[in-house]
């Protein structure tokens, strides 16, 4: 996480993510090879920062009560991280960087996919979501799409509680469309 932490900070004061793998080791005090080692491509970096913040949210779709309102917890586990961190600005200027830059928006969109399984876990235990594999994890997909959709705005607009307000949206939307279990 420490090299991650190194090449985001890295990013933001150069205003670009056109550093480069020898720059970023410079500044964790590593060799290239060592780098390599861990991310075959310099692109690879940021994968830590997004697992963790995929790994908050999954935590938060498991510790939620199952009697909790399905459309709350979802907006929670996917907004919730970036305010309680404190440093709105400085991660939405990080993801404009991921968003606009094609190989790092691959990365984003990659991890993205990672959060499908558990995502359809949280919602099959509220709903029935059948057996054909297609359609059970379809409700996933869209929250999925959802986030990604609500984040770009967010970069876009800069406007925090929109971001909140549009995922509150496509939650209702997406869990609306779901049959409840035995119905």
């Amino acid at each position: 996480m420490h090299i991650a932490l190194a090449a985001r900070d890295t990013f933001l004061a150069d205003g670009s993510t056109s550093a480069t793998v020898e720059r970023i080791c410079e500044a964790v005090g590593i060799a290239p090879r060592t780098f390599h080692r861990y991310f075959p491509v310099k692109e690879d970096v940021v994968m830590p920062l997004f697992r963790e913040f995929g790994r908050l949210s999954i935590e938060t779709l498991r510790d939620a009560a199952p009697d909790s309102d399905t459309v709350e917890v979802l907006v929670a586990a996917f907004s919730t991280e970036v305010p309680r961190r404190g440093r709105m600005e400085i991660d939405r200027r990080f993801m404009a960087m991921m968003i606009s830059d094609p190989q790092y928006r691959l990365r984003w969109l990659d991890w993205g996919q990672d959060l499908i399984a558990s995502i359809t876990e949280f919602l099959a235990a509220r709903f029935d979501l059948g057996d054909d594999p297609f359609t059970r994890e379809l409700p996933a997909q869209l929250v999925v799409q959802a986030c990604r959709h609500a984040y770009v705005h967010w970069v876009q607009h800069g406007d925090f509680a929109a971001l909140q307000s549009a995922l509150r949206s496509a939650m209702q939307m997406i869990v609306g469309t779901l049959a409840c279990p035995g119905v």
